[in-house]
């Protein structure tokens, strides 16, 4: 994967003539930035020495010290720092956005400086006014108005698409679902995986989508199908074994990941659109201890090298990031994307709603 092109970083940087990669320059931050404020919060995060990182473990399988080592890399070349990344681990998104959340009503610092959340499983905290607000465009350059999420207050970090999956084994490509509505065929009775979460059906019921009506008309279909309702790991993993050889929806990255890279019998439908397409965010909690180092390691991901860190680390990149395969990848389909607004208004009726038609089933 390699491409060249030349890349402003505007007056902090020094501008390199070529770059490997998804076609950023390599550019070096300037040891002594012009930007008083950006100065400024280098000086501080120098003297906060340390993030404690809200985040996934690798999906690729690859350690996670060498990923938070990683991390520390690229936010010292960029801001001239060395920050450590102290990597925490916890059970589900929701869960720590939950903790982070009573921790700030309780008055006192967060656990996590840092935090990693998708734009459903952190919209709490968003909702409570919980985000430290900071001027990301005005501190980094490299930042365009795209980048960010929640009226500016996170950065979006990287992009993952959910479309139907089949078995090449048990399925021929010419018989894959087409359509969406191809997988309401009956020949797919008891032979199909759904995952047992709401957050997809929450994006097509939206207004702009298919909307509520349609969305759990399609939804009560699909169960009178009998599906196996399952985790997200439990469906490609019965995918891959055959056992259901259609998937409703499976994440399309991690599902190419183990067809190019482990053999796995495996595809994505790739004429079915629209493409539903989740964000993973970056953001700083209010009253985090260390909010000056946080800032810089989330900007740091989002430089040419932070999100060849997340394609190595996690398989995925943002769509709003230059040439990354994300970007490339969206700019030819129709997508779906979760509307922050809809979603602070009808997200938490929606979740319980088709939750309990899930857990009915």
């Amino acid at each position: 994967m390699s491409s060249t092109m030349s890349f402003s970083r505007g007056m902090l940087v020094v501008a390199v003539a070529a770059a490997t990669g998804f076609g950023f320059a390599n550019a070096a931050w300037s040891a002594t930035p012009v930007n008083p404020k950006l100065a400024e919060m280098i000086k501080k995060a120098s003297q906060e020495a340390e993030v404690v990182y809200q985040g996934p473990d690798p999906a690729t399988g690859l350690p996670t010290q060498d990923m938070v080592r990683e991390m520390e890399v690229v936010t010292e070349k960029h801001f001239g720092v060395r920050i450590k990344v102290k990597f925490e681990p916890v059970p589900t998104f929701p869960a720590a956005s939950a903790k982070a959340l009573t921790e700030i009503k309780a008055g006192g610092p967060p656990t996590f400086d840092l935090m990693y959340q998708t734009d459903m499983s952190g919209a709490a905290l968003y909702r409570e006014k919980a985000i430290e607000p900071l001027p990301w465009l005005e501190l980094f350059p490299h930042l365009t108005a795209k980048d960010l999420e929640w009226d500016g207050l996170a950065l979006i970090n990287t992009n993952y698409t959910l479309m139907p999956a089949y078995n090449t084994s048990a399925v021929k490509p010419q018989d894959a679902p087409q359509h969406w509505d191809d997988i309401l065929n009956p020949k797919w009775k008891g032979k199909i995986a759904l995952v047992i979460v709401p957050e997809p059906w929450i994006m097509f019921a939206q207004p702009s989508a298919w909307g509520e009506e349609k969305t759990f008309a399609y939804l009560e279909k699909l169960l009178a199908l009998s599906p196996k309702l399952l985790r997200y790991p439990e469906v490609l993993q019965r995918l891959v074994s055959g056992e259901t050889p259609i998937a409703w929806i499976s994440q399309r990255e991690r599902t190419l990941y183990h067809k190019e890279q482990r053999g796995a019998p495996v595809d994505v439908a790739r004429k079915v659109e629209p493409v539903l397409v989740q964000t993973n965010l970056l953001f700083v909690p209010m009253r985090a201890r260390h909010p000056n180092a946080a800032a810089l390691v989330a900007a740091a991901m989002l430089t040419r090298e932070g999100q060849e860190l997340q394609l190595k680390y996690q398989n995925l990149t943002s769509m709003y990031r230059p040439n990354t395969p994300m970007a490339r990848f969206v700019a030819s389909q129709k997508v779906i994307k979760i509307d922050a607004k809809y979603f602070m208004q009808k997200g938490p009726e929606m979740m319980k709603k088709v939750s309990s038609i899930l857990i009915k089933r």
